[in-house]
């Protein structure tokens, strides 16, 4: 039986990390022991050079060279267990020695084992620059795991729900969604001279696997916030649980608009010139990845060309880019097919509202008009749509988003609003916050964040 993992319903994507330009002689003699395909190379320097084998062997060495904490404590709920923390690469070879690359994978398969032997075949797609070896290094690990026995099931629920193989029972059952939010776990806390960015990366990766590829919901103890970016690209973060807390974070490296995408953020920066990149919240800084083929083709344009696009709804099986005048839709996780569907005669897209939260499950969403009435949009039965919504709001709104059952906003003027039976009111914020450009929801993780 085939075992594979899919990444494209997470739409995600990154560039691929080397520790060093190249490879030592010493260190390919080892590599070429424990994988046939690079005897060739064996007591060879190898400098990497962008190719799919260059991109393999990367990979290999983040799992030989990356190190970790000596002492990696448990998390006290079901982040981190520890069990597949000693040493990665042991455990991947005594599973897998030899990689194959088909040139047949079906749309948005990473990679898959068959169960039986000691081949993983690695997807052509994992092997470009849109993807990071700490990315491979979770899939092979992943892969690994079913060596062992372990299967996925049909989702039956949740973001990936009617998805063959897209899920596993439960986290305790320590299957390879299990290895997989481990592995980006143990990175995200314990990993040691990493960028910072690149384990801020990992964390919202752990999370977003932890939230959707159990059928049995994952114990992670977490927290809600609501975050701020203000008119000069100032995060603040503010806590919804108990007495709200206003805290400063970090500097966006431009003032923008956030797009989500599962747990991680994608900045659409107001300047044109710049390019669209996923974005942290507490001075992290930059990874030098591509958030995504949509992405790819955004930053390819001019700035004419950028400003046409709005905004974008990224869900776990279909997506949404919202231009001036029609909405692009590509609703089949198994196509790259895309349905344009134009806007109601003679409205402008203006921005979408999470009215009901940002879900990664739900078909539909919210978008407000230039003229300040509220469309609903979405894909039922993987067909596209866009429709008058009977939502009224009394003023426009730059953004909205459903939190922890309470509903923030922030209008043109760059006042923060809170959506109630009553209408909207004002919240007062502390007067060095200024005006808000940008909010969006966030989490905080007792375990990743201590």
């Amino acid at each position: 039986m085939k075992t594979l993992l899919t990444l494209a319903f997470l739409f995600l994507s990154t560039v691929s990390w080397a520790q060093h330009d190249c490879i030592s002689q010493s260190e390919m003699q080892e590599i070429a022991q424990d994988f046939k395909q690079f005897r060739n190379l064996a007591g060879q320097n190898f400098c990497y050079d962008n190719s799919e084998n260059s991109n393999l062997l990367a990979s290999i060495m983040f799992m030989r060279k990356t190190a970790f904490s000596p002492d990696m404590k448990n998390s006290s709920d079901e982040l981190f267990s520890g069990r597949f923390s000693s040493s990665w690469y042991k455990y991947f070879t005594e599973r897998i020695n030899d990689i194959n690359i088909p040139r047949n994978c079906a749309k948005g398969v990473a990679a898959y084992v068959y169960g039986f032997g000691s081949t993983m075949y690695v997807c052509p797609m994992l092997l470009t620059a849109n993807y990071t070896a700490l990315d491979r290094a979770s899939v092979f690990m992943h892969e690994a795991r079913h060596m062992d026995g372990f299967r996925h099931i049909t989702c039956r629920s949740g973001p990936r729900a009617g998805l063959s193989g897209a899920c596993d029972n439960k986290i305790s059952d320590e299957g390879s969604y299990a290895v997989t939010v481990e592995t980006y776990a143990q990175i995200a806390k314990y990993a040691v001279d990493l960028h910072p960015a690149l384990k801020a990366y990992s964390m919202s990766s752990a999370a977003t696997y932890a939230d959707e590829t159990f059928e049995t919901p994952v114990r992670v103890s977490k927290n809600p916030i609501l975050l701020i970016m203000n008119q000069t690209g100032q995060f603040y973060s503010i806590t919804l649980s108990g007495q709200p807390v206003i805290e400063p974070l970090g500097q966006s490296p431009s003032v923008g608009r956030i797009v989500m995408r599962a747990q991680h953020m994608i900045l659409f920066p107001e300047d044109k010139t710049l390019p669209a990149k996923y974005v942290f919240s507490k001075n992290e800084g930059d990874i030098a990845q591509t958030a995504g083929d949509a992405i790819l083709e955004y930053n390819a344009q001019s700035p004419q060309q950028k400003a046409d696009l709005k905004d974008m709804f990224s869900g776990a099986q279909w997506n949404a880019r919202v231009y001036t005048n029609k909405i692009k839709f590509a609703c089949d996780p198994k196509s790259a097919d895309t349905t344009d569907v134009a806007l109601t005669q003679g409205e402008l897209a203006g921005n979408i509202l999470h009215l009901d939260g940002y879900k990664r499950e739900s078909k539909t969403s919210y978008l407000m008009t230039t003229s300040g009435s509220v469309l609903e949009f979405g894909c039922t039965n993987n067909r596209a749509f866009v429709k008058p919504s009977n939502i009224q709001l009394n003023q426009k709104l730059k953004r909205a988003y459903k939190i922890a059952n309470r509903t923030f906003a922030i209008n043109f003027e760059g006042e923060l609003l809170e959506l109630n039976q009553g209408g909207l009111a004002k919240i007062q914020l502390p007067a060095e916050v200024g005006s808000i450009y940008e909010i969006a929801p966030q989490q905080t993780y007792n375990f990743l964040n201590e």
